[in-house]
């Protein structure tokens, strides 16, 4: 992948997009175990790393519907992976 091209994953339960700037966008559709979503977080974290000139920035996009049972242990789980690993991490609850 050139640093220029977006890349874009679509499954039932989430959609990823790298944009240009090499940020990275998640959308969370349905609700996911937690192992797919390290997996889905480690293969983006590990596609913006490729880029040494940027700082890896991730933000997960929640509905209001799924924020009760995820946000919590989302919240949490970036706050920790904020205090590992280079990069900024962002949960947003959307409409």
């Amino acid at each position: 992948m050139e640093p220029a091209d977006p890349c874009f994953k679509k499954t039932a339960s989430y959609r990823v997009l790298i944009d240009p700037d090499g940020t990275s966008h998640i959308r969370i559709i349905r609700r996911v175990n937690f192992r797919t979503l390290l997996l889905v977080f480690k293969e983006v974290y590990l596609e913006l790393k490729k880029n040494p000139e940027k700082k890896p920035h991730i933000i997960i996009y929640l509905s209001k519907s799924l924020s009760t049972e995820m946000s919590d242990n989302l919240t949490n789980f970036l706050d920790f992976s904020g205090s590992c690993v280079e990069g900024t991490f962002e949960l947003r609850i959307v409409e």
